[in-house]
Parts: structure tokens; C-alpha cells; sequence
């Protein structure tokens, strides 16, 4: 499985590539804001990991320290 992400510049140029993305049978969503944050921050986390400069359990404490200030 591979990943395409794309930015369109316009909503009527995004939508012409969701009706493509839809015809050719790809798996196509748009993302909130929140995701794309999110999924910045999951990267993040995975490279602090395989760079040795983050364990588990700082990745566990993170994580929550995330979601308790999301709930405030």
C-alpha cells in the first residue's frame, strides 16, 4: 500500500480530484485541520523514536499530556 497526500490550491480543483481518486478506486478523505496537525505530530513522535531521543514511556506520556490539553 502506498500514500498520496495532496494539497489543492482551489475547492473546485480538489473536488475534480476526489471524483478521480473515487473513479480510479482509491481510498480518498479529506482532512480536517485537526489531522493534519495530528499526523504532524504522530511523525514526530516516530522519528524522536527511531532517533533514540524518545522511549516508550515518553512517548506514552506525551501522548496523554496531549489529550488531557485537547479536553481543557
Amino acid at each position: 500500500m502506498e500514500t498520496i497526500i495532496l494539497q489543492g490550491a482551489s475547492k473546485a480543483n480538489t473536488r475534480l480530484m476526489m471524483q478521480l481518486a473515487k473513479r480510479l478506486k482509491f481510498k480518498a478523505r479529506k482532512l480536517t485541520s485537526e489531522d493534519i496537525e495530528d499526523t504532524g505530530i504522530l511523525i514526530s513522535i516516530n522519528e524522536g523514536l527511531k532517533s533514540g531521543f524518545l522511549d516508550e514511556h515518553q512517548k506514552y506520556e506525551f501522548i496523554e499530556n496531549l489529550k488531557t490539553a485537547r479536553s481543557i
